[in-house]
């Protein structure tokens, strides 16, 4: 039993490194490849949840992202300076802000969005029928294992 879940272990510290390691260097290869600039991470999740919403008190998108308030104050100040986020009247109390991104913001996201797309088009390319088909076929298993990870967060996403 022991063997068992060792072997799980390394299962799942594998898929860690794994995923891990895809992602970030999928984001440098389109950060390359478009000329995009090197943004903290924290501050393109920041983006990026903004982007996906009609905006978002300071306190929400702590909450989102689980991050503390006063880090997320920290990453919107430092967007705000660089043109990247508007703080707006909350439309159901005007004493509150929402956080949006730019139009400047928005077409950075795209331009990553593309030129991930097209990273993962290119590199998708390179790898045989065979391996494309493995990976397809190990889709539902991973996002089944994403939702049960989410499942035991202890915070719920909004």
């Amino acid at each position: 039993m022991h063997d068992r879940k060792e072997k799980r272990m390394e299962l799942g510290d594998h898929l860690v490194a794994l995923v891990q390691g895809l992602g970030r260097a999928v984001v440098q290869a389109t950060r390359s490849a478009s000329r995009l600039p090197q943004l903290p991470e924290s501050q393109v999740a920041v983006l990026r949840s903004l982007s996906h919403s009609d905006g978002l008190t300071p306190a929400h998108l702590a909450d989102k992202l689980h991050l503390a308030r006063p880090t997320i104050s920290n990453v919107v100040r430092d967007l705000t300076a660089d043109g990247l986020v508007e703080r707006r009247p909350a439309p159901a109390d005007g004493r509150s802000v929402v956080l949006v991104p730019t139009a400047r913001a928005e077409e950075m996201l795209n331009a990553f969005r593309q030129g991930r797309s097209d990273v993962m088009a290119s590199a998708l390319a390179e790898l045989s029928e065979q391996e494309r088909a493995r990976l397809t076929e190990a889709l539902p298993a991973l996002s089944h294992l994403l939702a049960v990870v989410r499942s035991r967060d202890p915070k719920p996403r909004p």
